[in-house]
């Protein structure tokens, strides 16, 4: 059974299974329990009987796995590919036209939108257009504004946003209170990374991080050999770079006043720093940059990333001033 995290409950209440929209498209950030919900409503569309809620008690409601009812098809990047390709796109449009195996309803899972090509996004389209009998798709995004309105106009928009930092402390009550404080501002307030980076005991790389991200900007570092560590240490590296974007937002507050209370503990006197001895047109070049960066890994580019990387790290070397070292 799905175990439901509180700042969710609301959102399934008004879950109406009479008059359900043949397509949702959930948004909202990485982190705050899109694939749970989904995985959820997919369950309550499958369920036999006509409550608003699970059974418990019917066909599906047993099944203890997703993936083992015959009516749930989910779409998911295969492990030598980097997109979901067109083809799975028509083997599932394929599977969706065939008969309910129970007689029942279909439904159609297909996670991360944005990391399908503009050929798939179009098969996907197609199939929403016309979508078969008694089909249900959910569909998911971390990025909303990258999904074309074709597909939107054609869906029933659901966003799911962070929840409020005593829910979530509440949620993480099995970790150190200041841990998951901490957690929580590092992820900006999004629940499940917080909680990852407390499995993974990630605040122990977010101290190397600001010892390495500190040597560069005053000393220059060793920029290669810090951009060869971070590519290898590919489970950090998209955090690593929102980190590094939130610096620079916290150097532009303080560029405009260096007397704003603390923004982010651990780095404050870093980015007041940085809001000293660099130009602001500077700072906002950098975070375009960063964040540039950020997207292009967060889509799993076939670039290679020791070079991108490396060239970002060239960029804060030139617009931070900063002494070359390699």
């Amino acid at each position: 059974m799905t175990i439901l995290v509180p700042w969710l409950i609301p959102i399934v209440e008004e879950f109406n299974k009479n008059s359900l929209h043949h397509a949702h498209l959930i948004s909202g950030p990485k982190g705050v329990g899109k694939n749970l919900l989904t995985s959820h409503f997919a369950k309550l569309i499958l369920c036999q009987s006509d409550q608003h809620k699970l059974c418990e008690v019917c066909y599906s409601c047993k099944l203890k796995e997703d993936i083992n009812h015959p009516d749930l098809h989910k779409l998911e990047i295969l492990p030598d590919k980097k997109l979901i390709g067109i083809s799975q796109i028509m083997t599932l449009r394929a599977n969706l036209y065939e008969s309910s195996f129970l007689g029942k309803n279909k439904v159609a899972i297909i996670p991360n939108l944005e990391k399908i090509s503009l050929d798939g996004l179009n098969a996907i389209l197609k199939i929403l257009e016309e979508p078969p009998k008694d089909t249900y798709f959910l569909l998911t995004t971390d990025f909303l504004n990258q999904i074309p309105l074709t597909i939107q106009s054609r869906c029933f928009d659901l966003k799911v946003d962070s929840p409020s930092k005593n829910t979530a402390l509440d949620w993480l009550n099995n970790f150190p209170i200041k841990d998951a404080i901490s957690a929580l501002d590092l992820t900006n307030q999004r629940p499940f990374l917080a909680k990852e980076l407390l499995e993974k005991n990630i605040l122990n790389t977010r101290k190397e991080f600001i010892e390495e991200i500190s040597l560069i900007i005053k000393e220059g570092g060793n920029l290669m050999s810090t951009s060869e560590k971070w590519v290898e240490a590919e489970d950090s590296l998209t955090l690593k770079l929102e980190w590094m974007s939130r610096l620079l937002c916290d150097s532009i507050k303080f560029n405009s006043d260096l007397n704003i209370p603390v923004l982010t503990e651990d780095t404050d006197n870093i980015t007041k720093y940085l809001a000293s001895n660099t130009k602001i047109n500077n700072l906002h070049n950098l975070l375009f940059e960063t964040n540039k960066m950020w997207n292009l890994f967060s889509k799993d580019t076939n670039l290679r990333r020791d070079y991108q990387l490396n060239a970002l790290f060239v960029e804060w070397e030139r617009d931070l001033g900063i002494s070359k070292k390699i």
